[in-house]
């Protein structure tokens, strides 16, 4: 991990711009980046100006306020094109999403958070938020705590200690003790359940997948309003994306002696 003394002042400020357009802020002016970074005016617009002419922010004509460019999204695929998993796993996710009708994802852990790294949708309506790129906690996911379930009791502990366990929703398990005994129930059960704890209304399932190593890279998930996917379809659900993450696993070169 690099130190701070060897960061640059003006990339880094350049960064803290690009971080703060998120859903809630699509768009922002001049005087909001700089009261929200704590910068004079004219550094700001120098930077502004600096990623707008690259194509990584982009002005409303009418507005005068920025957005994010479209070479970020370019950069981004770019980065996904890379990323072997999606690419192994994009038939195996199409099958189950063909099959259940419903959203699939797949994602990965970075440090607190799941990234979504693909996303298919059913022909159904959603209105549930899982965009590829979008990032959410990890203790609040089925996809999350899919991965958790895997890791070393201290890996576990680890992580509790550095990210806690905040309330998303009012369903959220925010209480070592639970959560240690509901990451038990997904290794029993061999798949992990988000039960409105992550998002009130929507209810997902998700299985780890591992690489030719044995360590778990990601997990796959089904995602589905309450209405649609009750407590009750929740065990058919689940075995459907344990299929998949070991069709996926296997591609992968997983070879467990049980599986």
């Amino acid at each position: 991990m690099a130190h701070s003394s060897k960061k640059i002042g003006s990339v880094q400020r350049a960064i803290d711009i690009l971080n703060l357009f998120d859903s809630q802020s699509p768009e922002l002016g001049t005087t909001e980046i700089a009261r929200a970074l704590k910068l004079h005016k004219s550094t700001t617009a120098s930077l502004i100006y600096t990623l707008d002419a690259n194509d990584f922010l982009h002005q409303d004509p009418e507005t005068k306020k920025f957005r994010l460019g479209l070479r970020l999204v370019e950069r981004a695929f770019a980065m996904l094109d890379q990323v072997e998993i999606r690419k192994v796993a994009y038939s195996h996710l199409q099958a189950l999403r063909d099959e259940w009708n419903e959203t699939v994802n797949l994602a990965l852990l970075d440090g607190a958070d799941v990234v979504y790294i693909e996303r298919m949708l059913g022909t159904k309506a959603l209105g549930m938020r899982s965009e590829v790129g979008r990032r959410a906690p990890a203790h609040s996911t089925a996809l999350g705590k899919a991965i958790l379930s895997c890791f070393p009791q201290k890996e576990i502990e680890k992580y509790i200690r550095e990210f806690g366990l905040s309330r998303v929703t009012p369903k959220t398990i925010t209480v070592r003790k639970k959560f240690l005994t509901e990451l038990a129930k997904v290794r029993e059960c061999g798949y992990a359940i988000d039960n409105e704890e992550n998002e009130i209304g929507g209810r997902c399932i998700a299985v780890p997948v591992f690489d030719h190593t044995g360590q778990v890279v990601a997990a796959v998930s089904i995602s589905a309003p309450t209405a649609r996917l009750s407590m009750t379809g929740v065990p058919h659900a689940g075995a459907m994306v344990r299929k998949t993450a070991q069709a996926i696993s296997r591609s992968l070169g997983y070879l467990p002696r049980s599986f």
